[in-house]
């Protein structure tokens, strides 16, 4: 059977198409820049305009999902939809718009979605930056032991902490740490994770940082990243404009404003768990909710 699901992230709006049977084969990934964080105002509300722009992302993913034979269509959201004021309202746009019913789904769901995709049967903590949320998820052999969603992603941070410089690249750094520091200790209290698989676009940014080139999905898939080289990362990046960072090869536009709040959440984790290296993962929590319905 051809399935489909949708999710409305706080920096972009994704799809995934793909058969479910004995195993998950993608037909077809789509992704719309939507800016969902950016676009919750300071009472809390999603803005007219983001609403606007992410209702039609996904009714044009909706209708390329219907192109590829999904006979079957799922809509989610995560950390700014959640958070949002007039979510109902959202939902209710986008239900009149598509026909299709949205799910919000909780941090500790969207982190063991993360996990399902991701971890496979190793000793394994995953790593998932979002743009409002990051989700912390340990298990072995397939089974969770430790959950936790933080209210801290790229898009939260940059409206936290503006990074323009090195001197603000640390603040945002030991802000991050500060935030990962109890869940990982956590997660370190019940055993020491065997190595960390990170998703997200932070993480696959890395991997096309190191190949120089725009990458994602297979392409990124089961790349090794030191903990060095996202330091490095964000010593290049602090510093420079936007315009400066959208001439980095392998560094996607749509990046250039919270790539460095994304690699503060990724090495402050690194850090606080003594972390030396990640493998990068180009699967979502869309591969983890569509390999549910796998035999």
């Amino acid at each position: 059977m051809i399935r489909a699901a949708i999710a409305i992230g706080s920096n972009s709006t994704r799809s995934l198409v793909a058969k479910t049977g004995t195993q998950l084969t993608v037909l077809r990934r789509g992704r719309e820049e939507t800016l969902l964080m950016m676009g919750l105002d300071a009472q809390g509300a999603i803005t007219q305009e983001a609403m606007a722009r992410t209702v039609q992302a996904v009714a044009k993913l909706h209708r390329e999902a219907l192109a590829l034979g999904a006979q079957s269509v799922q809509l989610m959201a995560t950390s700014a939809t959640r958070d949002a004021k007039n979510s109902g309202i959202f939902a209710n746009m986008l239900h009149e718009a598509t026909g299709l019913t949205l799910r919000i789904i909780s941090g500790e769901e969207e982190a063991t979605l993360a996990f399902r995709a991701a971890a496979g049967t190793k000793n394994c903590l995953v790593l998932d930056i979002g743009g409002g949320s990051t989700e912390l998820t340990w298990g072995t052999e397939g089974v969770i032991h430790h959950v936790h969603s933080a209210q801290l992603g790229a898009s939260r941070l940059l409206k936290m902490q503006q990074i323009r410089n090195m001197e603000d690249a640390k603040k945002a750094l030991q802000l991050s740490r500060s935030i990962v520091r109890e869940p990982i200790q956590n997660i370190l209290s019940l055993g020491t994770p065997g190595f960390m698989t990170g998703l997200g676009g932070t993480c696959t940014t890395c991997a096309a940082l190191m190949m120089e080139k725009e990458a994602h999905g297979k392409e990124v898939e089961g790349k090794t990243v030191l903990q060095e080289d996202v330091r490095r990362f964000l010593h290049m990046l602090a510093p420079m404009t936007p315009e400066e960072r959208a001439k980095v090869p392998g560094l996607p536009l749509s990046r250039i404003h919270h790539i460095p709040h994304g690699l503060c959440i990724l090495l402050a984790v690194m850090e606080e768990a003594d972390i030396p290296c990640f493998t990068v993962s180009g699967r979502t929590n869309l591969d983890g909710y569509l390999m549910s319905f796998c035999d």
